[in-house]
């Protein structure tokens, strides 16, 4: 698919006005319609959308004033989700290859089992790697080779590519049934994590969510 999350496209529209108010309206309705569908068959932009006529949501594009807008925003949520758990694999450090296949896409506190397609376009998505050891990779703590700031690099990246959506860095916690894995309980250890001994780990996380 093309960078949809790229482009912001007006139609003029030219219709007969010696039609009347009810027609030209129908006739509006239909071009915004037929343009709506051209791009998606096109591939330009992804096949689920809202429709806001005059600014109110989904309205019929029929009810537009004669000097009014119908808007069409794209949900490019699934598309950018997709982008988001390609760059983490494929900017993960790798050995046995654990790390880079264990990462894992929550939908609204869920762990998100169905099409990427049909993620809801107002929910909350994070991208995050439940494995006791991804805070330190992260951070840079579990070898000084690996490059840190993989999320924040991803982060970066998609911003630019999707700037319709806001992109950030966090840190949660992670219930049961995300993954065997977690929630992970902090040992005791040397130092600052001493203090930290038998608190749940908190994980690094890519969030993504609709600009509103």
């Amino acid at each position: 698919m093309a960078r949809a999350a790229t482009f912001s496209r007006s139609l003029r529209l030219f219709v007969d006005r010696n039609l009347s108010p009810d027609a030209l309206r129908a006739e509006m309705a239909r071009q915004a319609i037929a343009a709506r569908d051209a791009v998606i068959a096109r591939g330009e932009a992804p096949p689920s959308w809202r429709r806001y006529v005059d600014g109110k949501a989904d309205a019929p594009e029929t009810s537009v004033r004669l000097d009014g807008a119908i808007l069409y925003r794209f949900n490019l949520t699934g598309e950018a989700a997709e982008a988001a758990l390609a760059l983490c694999r494929s900017t993960s450090p790798v050995r046995s290859g654990r790390f880079r296949d264990a990462w894992v896409l929550i939908c609204d506190d869920r762990p998100w089992k169905q099409p990427l397609k049909d993620l809801p376009a107002d929910s909350t998505i994070l991208i995050v790697n439940p494995l006791p050891y991804a805070r330190k990779v992260e951070t840079g703590a579990l070898e000084p080779r690996i490059r840190r700031n993989q999320i924040e690099r991803v982060r970066q990246t998609l911003m630019r590519r999707f700037p319709t959506l806001i992109f950030g860095k966090i840190f949660v916690r992670l219930g049961s049934g995300i993954a065997p894995s977690a929630p992970y309980i902090l040992r005791g250890a040397s130092g600052e994590r001493r203090t930290r001994a038998g608190t749940v780990m908190t994980y690094p996380a890519l969030e993504i969510r609709l600009k509103k």
